[in-house]
C-alpha cells in the first residue's frame, strides 16, 4: 500500500494509519525503559491534521519505543484539517484529537461540544511569514495592495492584522483575497495574482529562494507561546475520566520523545527517522532543526497549557467576530489532571 509521511494507509476516505506497523527495533543504547509494575496493553485512537515535520515526536515515540515502553498502541487517523479532527472526536470515531485551539473553542461554543484540552505538545505557535513581490520591501509598500490569507474568519486574518497594525497599516489599507492552504497562497503569489501572501514553512522559505521578499515574520515578535495557544490535544471529558491511565501513559511517551529530540547527540538519527518519511533533505532538515529544536524549542518539554495562551486565542476569535465578548474564562477549555499526573510520575512536579 502507498505510504505518506511515514504512516501506512490502511483503508477508507479518512486514512487510518497504524503507527505500530512502522516500528523499527530501537538500538540497545537508546531503547526506552519499560514502565514499572504490571501494565495492561491499551490502544488509543488519535486524530491529527496530517503528517510532516510537526509530527516528529509521534514518529520518534514509535520508532524509539516510547509507546512500546508504556504498552500503548497508537492508531493515528489523518483528518486533513484541524476542524475535521474535532468533528471526528465529537463523533467518537477517535479517542483523542489534535486540533487548533481556535477550532476547538469554536466547536465548544457553537454546539456545546464536550471537549477539553489535556496536553499541549507545541511550545510555540506555527510561524508565518509575509512574503511579497520582489519590489515590495516594507510594510508601507503594502498599502493599496492585495494580500492573500486563509479565509474571512481564518486565524491568518488575525495574524496578518496583528503584524500590520503595529507597523502603521490599517485594515482599510489593503484588500484580502482568500485561499485555504499555504500551497495555494504560494501559487497565487508566484502567478502574480496577489501582491503578498501569508505563508508557513516550507513555502515561505521556497518563496525567498525564488526572489520574493520577506516583509516580516509572526513568531515570536507578535505571537508566541505566552500570548497565543496553538495545536493542543483534545478529548471528551467522560472518556478522559474513564481512561486516565492511558492518557497519562500517552503523555509520558510524548514527553520522552521530545526529550530525545532535544538531545544534540540524537540529531542525525532524528534525520534518519523523520527525513525519509517526510521527504525532507539533509539541507532542509538542518535548517528546520536549527530553527525549531535549537533556537525556538518548538515542542514543549512540559506540555503546559496557560490561561494567557488560551486568552490570546479567545481574543482573536472576538476580533474575528467568531466569539462574543466577554469570552468565557480560559479554564473552561482545559483540564490539567492528566498532564499533572504524568509529570508527577516523571518527577517533574
Amino acid at each position: 500500500m502507498p505510504t505518506t509521511n511515514g504512516f501506512r494507509a490502511l483503508s477508507g476516505v479518512v486514512i487510518l494509519f497504524m503507527l505500530a506497523t512502522v516500528a523499527c527495533a530501537p538500538s540497545a543504547s537508546q531503547t526506552a525503559k519499560p514502565s514499572s509494575g504490571v501494565v495492561e496493553p491499551k490502544t488509543i485512537r488519535d486524530s491529527i491534521v496530517g503528517g510532516g515535520w510537526s509530527t516528529a515526536p509521534e514518529l520518534i515515540a514509535q520508532e524509539k519505543g516510547f509507546y512500546d515502553a508504556e504498552k500503548l498502541t497508537v492508531e493515528v487517523n489523518v483528518a486533513g484539517q484541524s476542524a475535521a479532527t474535532c468533528q471526528q472526536l465529537l463523533a467518537k470515531a477517535v479517542d483523542i484529537a489534535r486540533c487548533s485551539l481556535n477550532d476547538m473553542v469554536q466547536a465548544v461554543e457553537a454546539s456545546g461540544a464536550p471537549l477539553i484540552q489535556f496536553f499541549g505538545l507545541y511550545a510555540s505557535p506555527l510561524n508565518y511569514s509575509i512574503m511579497a513581490k520582489p519590489n515590495i520591501n516594507t510594510w508601507a509598500d503594502l498599502k493599496g495592495k492585495s494580500i492573500m490569507v486563509g479565509g474571512p474568519k481564518d486565524n491568518t486574518v488575525y495574524f496578518f492584522r496583528a503584524m500590520a497594525r503595529p507597523n502603521g497599516i490599517q485594515d482599510s489599507d489593503y484588500d484580502f483575497q482568500f485561499a485555504g492552504a499555504s500551497s495555494a497562497r504560494f501559487a497565487a503569489l508566484k502567478s502574480g495574482a496577489v501582491d503578498a501572501s501569508i505563508l508557513t514553512d516550507p513555502f515561505d522559505y521556497q518563496a525567498e529562494l525564488e526572489g520574493f521578499k520577506k516583509v516580516d515574520a509572526l513568531v515570536p515578535k507578535y505571537v508566541n507561546a505566552g500570548n497565543y495557544g496553538y495545536i493542543i490535544h483534545v478529548a471528551q471529558p467522560d472518556w478522559a475520566k474513564s481512561h486516565q491511565d492511558e492518557l497519562v501513559r500517552y503523555i509520558r511517551a510524548q514527553l520522552k520523545a521530545v526529550d530525545w529530540i532535544y538531545d544534540p547527540a540524537n540529531k542525525q538519527e532524528m534525520f534518519s527517522i523523520v527525513g525519509p518519511k517526510n521527504n525532507i533533505t539533509q539541507e532542509t532538515f538542518d535548517r528546520l532543526y536549527k530553527r525549531d529544536v535549537q533556537d525556538d524549542h518548538y515542542w514543549s518539554t512540559d506540555g503546559k497549557i496557560t490561561d494567557a495562551g488560551v486568552q490570546g486565542v479567545l481574543n482573536s476569535l472576538i476580533e474575528l467576530d467568531s466569539l462574543k465578548s466577554p469570552a468565557p474564562p480560559p479554564s473552561k477549555y482545559y483540564d490539567l489532571t492528566y498532564l499533572n499526573a504524568a509529570l508527577a510520575s516523571m518527577g517533574r512536579q
